[in-house]
């Protein structure tokens, strides 16, 4: 595979290669909401250990958890009222 073919491939599905995706600054988002790791994991039902992870590096989000993410981040009240709603 040429790196054309693999650029093209990342610019169709950026988590089809999440290593070469951009970076999600977890701990940034988290912030931005006001919320601790645990009001963060609870609310937007994440496992509070996955979170940790995330935020020292140990993994990185990927697949529905990178939209949700992205989600959280555009609008992290909107989301906690449409989850809460459930």
């Amino acid at each position: 595979m040429t790196d054309r073919n693999i650029a093209r491939q990342i610019a169709s599905n950026p988590d089809a290669a999440p290593d070469m995706a951009p970076e999600i600054d977890v701990c940034a988002i988290r912030r931005a909401t006001g919320m601790t790791q645990a009001e963060f994991a609870a609310t937007y039902d994440f496992s509070i250990r996955t979170v940790q992870e995330w935020e020292r590096g140990a993994k990185k989000p990927s697949g529905p958890a990178r939209t949700l993410l992205r989600a959280i981040k555009a609008d992290p009240e909107g989301l906690r009222k449409a989850l809460a709603a459930e």
